[in-house]
């Protein structure tokens, strides 16, 4: 009886009870309270850090893909139709044919041969003009007849068949042959 007398009545407690029952109260209430804060703080952490990754990976989702960027080689042979007439030469040959065409390989290999097998005192520059390129295109048989034009003198004259190689000096030309034999006889 007397132990429920001190729990129901404080006063009736010594003073050390008091103390310890108080003191036991006070410390179980700051531990609820942090334990409080700390459970707060680690769901808005753990909220935050997963706004953090549903966002970067919707970003990535969103994101294009960029191309990778390679390093591209300039091609100092080729020309396009409308750069035949001002190559920085004063004399060179200028090889115009469709790298589509069945006899293709005969045309380059002719301008292969040509470059390796010329000396530096008797070597033409040699540029080759291909048809197939959408630059071109509009200068490739534009009347249909397979026939070009020999007499052309600007480059809005020209009208290119399957094969033709051009002499150019000093901006004009000078040669125009489009029969493959007398074009291998030349580039020899």
């Amino acid at each position: 009886m007397k132990k429920n007398s001190l729990k129901e009545n404080p006063m009736m407690m010594s003073r050390k009870a008091r103390r310890m029952n108080k003191g036991l109260s006070v410390a179980t209430e700051d531990e609820m309270d942090i334990k409080s804060f700390i459970i707060i703080l680690v769901v808005i952490v753990l909220i935050i850090v997963g706004i953090y990754f549903v966002t970067s990976h919707i970003q990535k989702k969103n994101e294009v893909e960029e191309p990778e960027v390679t390093a591209g080689e300039i091609d100092y042979e080729i020309t396009s139709v409308g750069t035949i007439l001002n190559r920085p030469y004063d004399e060179y040959y200028v090889l115009v044919y469709d790298s589509k065409d069945s006899a293709a390989v005969k045309y380059s290999s002719l301008m292969a041969r040509y470059t390796s097998n010329s000396s530096a005192k008797d070597y033409i520059k040699i540029y080759y003009c291909d048809l197939n390129n959408n630059l071109n295109k509009p200068y490739y048989n534009v009347n249909n007849d397979n026939k070009s034009n020999p007499k052309a003198t600007k480059v809005k004259d020209f009208d290119f068949g399957d094969l033709t190689l051009l002499k150019i000096k000093d901006g004009k030309i000078t040669n125009y042959i489009e029969d493959y034999k007398t074009i291998q006889e030349k580039l020899k």
